[in-house]
């Protein structure tokens, strides 16, 4: 299996939109994510100066992406946020997954970035981040505020 890696382009997004859409809309999360809504996360999670996303080519086709940004703070310290982290389901199971968290580690490792943050919702991908090496913050609360309770 041959793997090429690198920095997303704008002309991809159309592709991992399809991607993001087939990882949501099947199991375990069973979203109905649109194309055009998909297209609207990946445009807007790459339209800041520090966005950065990577994809993987397996026969010349984009079969996964990280989509993320960095987060800077004082003295130096910076870690990189994954927004966006999908494998399209005919790919999974196969080492793309963890072959593109190498890739980026190792990529942001060389940036001089601190740390890779996610937060995920589903159990699968907990375990999937956990098998690679992620471990559960033990700083910060997730909290949210619902604005359609007001």
């Amino acid at each position: 299996m041959v793997l090429y890696f690198r920095e997303i382009k704008s002309e991809d997004f159309s592709t991992c939109a399809n991607i993001l859409v087939a990882a949501y809309n099947g199991e375990p999360w069973n979203n109905t994510w649109t194309k055009k809504e998909a297209l609207l996360r990946i445009e807007s999670t790459m339209s800041g100066f520090n966005s950065i996303g990577y994809v993987i080519e397996k026969d010349n086709e984009i079969v996964s992406m990280c989509l993320g940004r960095i987060d800077y703070y004082y003295g130096n310290w910076s870690q990189f946020c994954i927004d966006e982290f999908n494998v399209m389901p005919s790919a999974q199971g196969s080492g793309i997954g963890k072959n593109l968290l190498l890739f980026v580690s190792n990529t942001l490792k060389n940036e001089k970035i601190n740390r890779i943050f996610l937060m995920t919702g589903g159990e699968q991908a907990a375990k999937f981040y956990t098998k690679n090496g992620f471990v559960a913050a033990n700083e910060g609360i997730a909290l949210e505020y619902n604005l359609k309770n007001d």
